[in-house]
């Protein structure tokens, strides 16, 4: 389900996810996931990853949390954000949410230069005369989450796409009948042994979940190892990755961790 092309410094991993509730206009749907680029200073390990993504055909981009390193320079990681997106254009937009390294400022700043940021809301995609929604859960702090007020506008019937920053919110995501949530924070460990268990989780789901694909009741929880680096700057046999994730309208065959 997951494969990576090989490539100098950008990691992309391609995933195909069957959703059995997936409308038909949205099947083979693309989303780019980035996470965690705890960005502030621009350089040319950047100027590969915009390399990459100019390259890539998508219908929608999400970013789930942690653009800043640091919430009080949020002035400086403005303008690197709108440098590694610039000349992208999904058909479906660009959308955000905010994590815990992230000024609260930052979210209106992005919105002024056509990035949407959703926090504690959610955007109904159409397409063919059907609706997939989109939900965002503000995460800048983990009691900002508010999952009831985000589906206030949402069908009990829709296909939802949830954006975390905290991946342990699957749980509470999984009661509400979310298909997907995309989230990111743990970097993977950032820290691993060389099988690529981390050491640190910085989150309360089992190491295993800490990357990648598993599947929770039914709710498929696919988290990124992000961007960038937080604490201490280092990654160690866990490089950062970007992700394109092509939903299928279909059953799911297997629930094992992919």
């Amino acid at each position: 389900m997951m494969r990576s092309k090989p490539s100098r410094s950008p990691i992309l991993d391609e995933i195909e996810l069957p959703v059995p509730r997936l409308p038909g206009a949205f099947d083979g749907m693309r989303i780019v996931h980035l996470s965690d680029l705890h960005l502030t200073y621009w350089n040319s390990r950047l100027s590969d990853w915009k390399l990459a993504l100019t390259r890539l055909k998508c219908d929608v981009l999400v970013i789930t949390g942690d653009l800043a390193h640091r919430a009080w320079l949020w002035r400086q990681t403005l303008p690197n954000v709108l440098r590694l997106l610039e000349g992208i254009s999904p058909e479906l937009g660009i959308y955000f949410i905010l994590g815990n390294h992230d000024s609260p400022e930052l979210g209106p700043a992005l919105t002024q230069f056509g990035l949407r940021q959703l926090c504690n809301e959610a955007v109904i995609l159409k397409r063919g005369g059907e609706r997939l929604a989109l939900v965002g859960i503000a995460q800048h702090r983990r009691i900002d989450t508010d999952i009831p007020a985000a589906l206030r506008n949402v069908h009990a019937d829709d296909c939802k796409i949830m954006l975390l920053h905290y991946p342990d919110l699957v749980h509470a995501a999984a009661a509400a009948r979310v298909d997907v949530c995309l989230a990111g924070h743990t970097h993977g460990g950032q820290i691993c042994y060389p099988d690529g268990r981390p050491i640190i989780r910085h989150d309360s789901l089992p190491r295993e979940m800490c990357a990648g694909v598993n599947r929770v009741d039914n709710t498929w929880l696919v988290v990124s190892r992000g961007m960038g680096k937080a604490a201490l700057r280092v990654r160690m046999f866990c490089p950062p990755q970007m992700m394109v994730i092509t939903l299928a309208r279909g059953p799911v065959i297997a629930s094992a961790t992919e």
